[in-house]
């Protein structure tokens, strides 16, 4: 039985070396060094257990043979089906990294059509998207939560691209009409969201991402729990970076200034828990962080690091969503 495999493998080697180099798909030492491992394992394994069920048949029945065979052919079913699992959540894994990948650059497209139109507020929603991504972390969110607070970040503002011309651009303050038609804008941007697939749980979160716990927000006035989590953290960002910029009729407040605005509206606007976790951020970061302006916080280079190739019709869904 030993010279039986020993003559089998080397057979089977041979032709297995050669058959490639003919091909020049692969060299003779490639080959030789994948399949020499195999028959160390392979050889010593089969030659005893074959060497088995040859005396089972001859000396005592061939059900014997039968009986072993069935457990066997079981066993490499099941290891069939593992692979095929392993494949498919593989190829599962593959996908979602995709569709992660293309929900980004969506998102980017659309940060950069508003910032195109908004020229005081260009690089907000990414400031605020870094905020969020940050806060949640601080606060023990989950990584897709993470993630999600991230995106919703970048598209929270995307309904003022609904908006009428010129509100935006406007550089005094708003009257209460222009007010009011201001505040239409988590709504708007709902309505757009909710027409991309795998977008609803964000829609929510931008429809109520000026929400107050004490309930006097806009549009629905949600007050505490009700608020989604998500949405509370995006208040906080939010309110943060608009302080912390500059904008036509005032100038940047400093960081200290907005952070002590943000500790007495807790209870009232801003959600306690999510203040202190940002201020617990804020107090051991950078100056460049605190205002919004390290490479952290550049939506080119953001888009840049998670671009995939397959993501090219972003600008495309975003014309017809947003028409």
């Amino acid at each position: 039985m030993a010279a039986a495999f020993l003559v089998e493998t080397f057979v089977g080697d041979a032709l297995a070396l050669v058959a490639p180099a003919i091909r020049r798909s692969s060299s003779i030492g490639a080959t030789f060094r994948e399949i020499v491992p195999r028959d160390l394992v392979s050889v010593p394994l089969h030659v005893p257990t074959v060497s088995v069920l040859a005396y089972v048949y001859l000396t005592i029945s061939p059900w014997g043979v039968a009986l072993f065979a069935i457990p066997a052919l079981a066993a490499q079913r099941l290891l069939l089906l593992y692979r095929q699992q392993r494949d498919t959540s593989d190829a599962l894994g593959q996908a979602n990294q995709r569709l992660a990948s293309a929900n980004l650059s969506f998102a980017t497209a659309l940060v950069a059509t508003l910032d195109a139109r908004d020229r005081y507020t260009a690089g907000h929603s990414t400031a605020v998207a870094i905020y969020a991504r940050d806060i949640a972390k601080r606060m023990g969110l989950t990584d897709h939560e993470q993630a999600l607070a991230h995106l919703c970040g970048l598209v929270h503002d995307v309904g003022k691209i609904g908006l009428p011309a010129g509100l935006l651009e406007k550089p005094g303050a708003l009257s209460l009409d222009e007010r009011r038609e201001m505040e239409r804008h988590p709504a708007i941007g709902e309505d757009i969201l909710r027409n991309v697939d795998d977008y609803g749980e964000i829609a929510e979160v931008v429809r109520s991402h000026h929400e107050r716990v004490n309930g006097t927000g806009y549009p629905d006035r949600l007050g505490g729990d009700e608020i989604p989590i998500l949405a509370r953290i995006i208040a906080v960002a939010d309110a943060y970076n608009a302080m912390t910029s500059d904008r036509p009729y005032r100038d940047a407040m400093p960081s200290r200034v907005a952070r002590l605005r943000l500790a007495q509206a807790v209870e009232s606007q801003f959600d306690t828990s999510v203040v202190a976790a940002f201020e617990a951020i804020l107090a051991t970061a950078s100056e460049a962080y605190r205002r919004g302006m390290d490479d952290a916080f550049d939506l080119n280079t953001a888009a840049a690091e998670r671009r995939d190739p397959d993501t090219s019709s972003s600008f495309a869904q975003l014309a017809t969503v947003a028409s």
